[in-house]
């Protein structure tokens, strides 16, 4: 059964091929090479002659970094930057090289189908109106992101092209993968928890951080009344992922979440909602909903995990020699600075998360 399983794996070969929405450069930054700022329009690479600009690499790495500042602290952050940069490029490159091919052989997304993916994205938002907000932030007008979403949907028609049907990981392969790799699954004590989070940055004085204290208090004290946590997560939590889901975090062990933070989490018992909580983030009221001990997680509740894991390395296998053949036949250049280095390993399971 072929699907659009891949979700385009966010990490094709070297790098992401996903660029960021529309094609215009944020205002509030500018590209840099270490320490030196660069012009929009200095060539990072080009593909069979079409060129790729500092602006553009700017855009991707933008994205890339909002996607990890929403879990790593602004100081990991800064340190993940070469390493980001490094597969923004190889991203990049790679998206030409399958849009090009793309259009070699005519395939073009249906409005439908666009259709269909902007409504998945505002689903993903507690309303119309904050994911409006949140384009507007960036910069990006509804048409920009209709046209880099028929981009990438005619890059996930070009891929899906390359699966073999049939291809599917079977029962045995996943009890087999699950029993030659049992350390794998050993689970550490794990929580599962909600948050609100209140934002606060050094841009902040302390009357206004005071007022956002006072904010999250009023809603503490509705819900020791009896409110709803996750709605009133939803309704007035920053952390925008975790809102639309009612402030759900998932399971998590230790290491995983900032000190502070964990420190409460471990400490409430199942149901119990902590008193604020400051971080680097901001201010957050965390409820635990679940525990679990710690010992190695059954396979009835990994399988599904694992199969997708599987899938998903035969098709990267799959994905990575076909843009490889493409790289191969094609002409690549790379300005002074962009060149192409090592991509890190990217073979662990379960699939490695970045740090919250």
């Amino acid at each position: 059964m072929k699907k659009g399983l891949i979700c385009l794996m966010l990490f094709f070969a070297a790098g992401w091929i996903i660029s960021g929405c529309g094609d215009k450069e944020p205002e509030s930054t500018t590209p840099t090479v270490g320490a030196t700022a660069i012009a929009p329009d200095t060539m990072v690479a080009k593909v069979n002659g079409k060129e790729i600009n500092a602006a553009m690499l700017n855009q991707q790495l933008n994205v890339m970094m909002q996607q990890y500042a929403q879990q790593v602290p602004p100081d990991q952050l800064s340190k993940l930057k070469p390493m980001l940069r490094q597969q923004a490029v190889a991203a990049l490159v790679n998206q030409e090289l399958l849009l090009e091919e793309a259009d070699k052989e005519g395939l073009t997304p249906s409005k439908e189908e666009v259709d269909a993916e902007i409504d998945k994205i505002i689903a993903q938002f507690p309303s119309r109106e904050k994911f409006d907000a949140q384009l507007a932030q960036a910069g990006v007008t509804t048409d920009d992101l209709r046209s880099d979403l028929n981009r990438n949907l005619k890059i996930r028609m070009l891929i899906d092209k390359q699966i073999p049907e049939g291809g599917e990981v079977t029962d045995q392969e996943v009890e087999t993968f699950y029993t030659e790799n049992t350390e794998q699954f050993e689970q550490p004590e794990q929580v599962e928890a909600s948050h609100i989070l209140i934002k606060f940055g050094p841009e902040d004085t302390e009357e206004q951080k005071a007022e956002k204290r006072e904010k999250l208090a009023e809603i503490k004290k509705q819900i020791d009344e009896g409110a709803d946590f996750s709605e009133l997560a939803t309704a007035n939590s920053d952390d925008v992922g975790s809102a639309a889901q009612g402030g759900d975090l998932g399971y998590f062990g230790r290491g995983r979440m900032i000190p502070a933070f964990e420190e409460v989490a471990f400490t409430l018992g199942t149901g119990e909602v902590s008193d604020i909580v400051e971080t680097t983030f901001g201010y957050h009221l965390i409820k635990v909903t679940g525990h679990r001990d710690a010992g190695v997680v059954p396979l009835e509740e990994v399988k599904e995990q694992v199969t997708l894991y599987l899938n998903n390395q035969k098709q990267q296998k799959v994905i990575g020699e076909y843009i490889q053949k493409l790289r191969e036949s094609a002409v690549i250049e790379y300005g002074q600075d962009f060149q192409p280095k090592a991509p890190p390993s990217m073979g662990q399971f379960p699939p490695a998360q970045p740090p919250k």
